[in-house]
């Protein structure tokens, strides 16, 4: 079982039992440091672990012992269960400053990986039950809408009922399949507009900061209305959360993520326009 590691007010990452023994032998850890496991009820100095205690390392002062209180955070980094799912989309949207300065920094990209699945995955095969249930009783009208169509290829109006729904099928999977991964992308270029400001979380830390703010919103966008304020505050928490894990003012990481490109895409949006205008006016 894998164990957190602290030296307050840091979180030093997620260990196996055998790395920790090294640490403590190599003086990568104190004695001092703070451990915790799923199952633990509070953070323990590594000189009271029974585990290590073979090393001979001199006991912590009894003034360490209350000095890590705050459990890894999100929920999910503690142990993937419905509980700690539920409690990381709150953890996340109602209080993202804590969050994640008490995201491990070394944890891994499994886990925040997962989570997106989890959070994708409902609302895929939400999606396909009503269109299945519309195609069931109402199959013969909507195909019947779908061949009048003239704007549509050959080969979709000709699709029977039950090929139309495998249709739907197959581009659910896709995008349940690929959406998550495009988070290696994303965190890539995040990574890469950080880097003039001397980020201190690399890679993995902008990986698992947005995996997590983006697999807790991922939901709630997809409600017709709420999608209007879900969106800004995703926007808000990603800020907030790249912000803290890579130890940078906000407004650094507003400018890199946010203003940046808004203004590529509006460039290139006017760049288009202006081309089909001009394309337009011509003889």
């Amino acid at each position: 079982m894998k164990i957190h590691v602290a030296r307050p007010p840091t979180q030093l990452g997620v260990f196996s039992q055998e790395e920790v023994a090294a640490g403590l032998q190599s003086g990568r850890f104190l004695p001092t440091d703070q451990g915790w496991r799923e199952g633990m009820s509070a953070w323990t100095p590594l000189s009271q672990w029974l585990e290590f205690g073979s090393l001979g390392m001199p006991p912590a002062p009894s003034e360490f012992a209350p000095a890590a209180t705050a459990q890894p955070m999100p929920a999910w980094e503690r142990g993937s269960s419905i509980g700690n799912y539920f409690g990381t989309i709150k953890d996340v949207a109602l209080n993202p400053v804590q969050t994640f300065d008490n995201l491990p920094a070394e944890g891994g990209l499994g886990r925040p990986l997962l989570f997106n699945y989890l959070s994708i995955g409902p609302a895929v095969l939400l999606f396909l039950v009503i269109c299945g249930v519309l195609l069931t009783f109402g199959g013969e009208e909507i195909m019947g809408e779908i061949r009048d169509d003239q704007n549509l290829n050959s080969w979709m109006r000709a699709l029977t009922a039950g090929e139309f729904m495998g249709l739907l099928v197959a581009c659910g999977a896709a995008f349940f399949v690929f959406v998550p991964l495009l988070n290696f992308l994303v965190s890539a270029a995040t990574h890469v507009l950080l880097l003039p400001w001397g980020p201190k979380g690399g890679y993995a830390g902008c990986f698992r900061a947005n995996s997590y703010v983006s697999g807790s919103f991922f939901l709630v966008g997809c409600i017709p209305c709420i999608n209007y304020v879900a969106t800004p505050w995703q926007i808000f928490a990603n800020v907030i959360a790249l912000s803290r894990v890579h130890q940078l003012a906000w407004w650094k990481v507003a400018i890199s993520v946010v203003l940046i490109p808004f203004v590529v895409c509006c460039g290139g949006l006017f760049v288009l326009v202006f081309d089909s205008m001009t394309r337009g006016g011509g003889p």
